[in-house]
């Protein structure tokens, strides 16, 4: 009879906490929904546009602009410039798409914001021909605080637009690549200098070579629209050329890439892959062991 009671306490107790944690949990859910329910009521939709004809941003005295043409995004400075089209997708999709986090009801001074001298001042132009001005001032805690041109209201913004809005070109850009070569698939590396062309197809000559191959990397950009290539020792008269036969790992066939190497700039050395108009900075170690062996 006593066990019968405990068990039915037990079971009373367990319903109670049972009861309790749905109820905390409604209560949670219930809260959750009521605050982002105010921080939707919050958001005010700063830009009103679909699409971007063209934005620039500047900040201290530095500007990047960009227009599209024929459905790529172009850098206005240097149209021959590779640009990375994701990137500036993006960036022009947090323009049209920017919404305030919550509009200041009683805003003080302008210079209370860091707008009075806007840390950035974003430009565009949309599609349709609408033109607007956003300017960013300080940060507020996780945000930052923001105007849109012709209007004395203030808002918050969040972090996402400012984190693009990138100064440096070597962010901004595509560069090449280079095939994967090791030494299990190189074949043979042709070099041509002043006329001559010496061949390295001995196993142990593409076991050396693989080993500059296998480790360059064209991440340095020096010149991204090059106009001028004996500046760097990379037109015909001056250039050495460095081609290699290798097996493509993916089809099977056998391909080639062909490299130029320029003058040395340091511990590096300028180069450039063939057909393209950008110019690298590559470790002289790493090129040497493209392009010569021990005797």
């Amino acid at each position: 009879m006593k066990q019968k009671k405990t068990m039915l306490i037990m079971v009373i107790v367990l319903a109670v906490l049972l009861a309790l944690y749905g109820g905390l949990k409604a209560w949670n859910s219930h809260s959750e929904k009521q605050k982002k329910a105010k921080e939707d009521k919050e958001k005010v939709s700063l830009v009103d546009v679909k699409s971007l004809k063209s934005f620039a941003y500047e900040s201290g005295g530095s500007k990047m602009s960009f227009t599209k043409d024929d459905g790529e995004w172009v850098y206005d400075e240097d149209d021959g410039v590779r640009l990375n089209q994701s990137t500036i997708r993006s960036t022009a999709k947090e323009i049209t798409g920017l919404t305030a986090v919550r509009k200041l009801s009683d805003p003080d001074e302008k210079a209370d914001y860091g707008l009075d001298s806007s840390d950035y001042t974003v430009t565009y132009t949309a599609k349709d021909g609408t033109k607007g001005t956003i300017e960013i001032g300080d940060a507020a805690g996780d945000n930052y605080y923001a105007m849109i041109q012709d209007s004395d209201a203030v808002y918050t913004i969040s972090s996402t637009l400012v984190s693009d809005l990138v100064f440096d070109l070597s962010s901004l850009t595509e560069n090449d690549t280079l095939p994967s070569i090791s030494s299990g698939n190189l074949k043979k590396v042709e070099v041509t200098q002043n006329g001559e062309t010496t061949t390295y197809k001995k196993k142990k000559q593409r076991s050396e070579l693989a080993g500059g191959w296998g480790t360059i990397s064209l991440t340095q950009c020096a010149d991204y629209n090059v106009k001028d290539l004996a500046k760097y020792g990379l037109d015909e008269a001056n250039r050495i050329t460095v081609t290699t036969t290798y097996k493509d790992s993916t089809s099977g066939d056998k391909k080639t890439c062909t490299v130029y190497v320029g003058n040395v700039n340091g511990d590096n050395r300028y180069v450039q892959l063939k057909d393209s108009n950008m110019v690298y900075e590559v470790g002289s170690s790493i090129v040497e062991n493209m392009m010569s062996v021990d005797k």
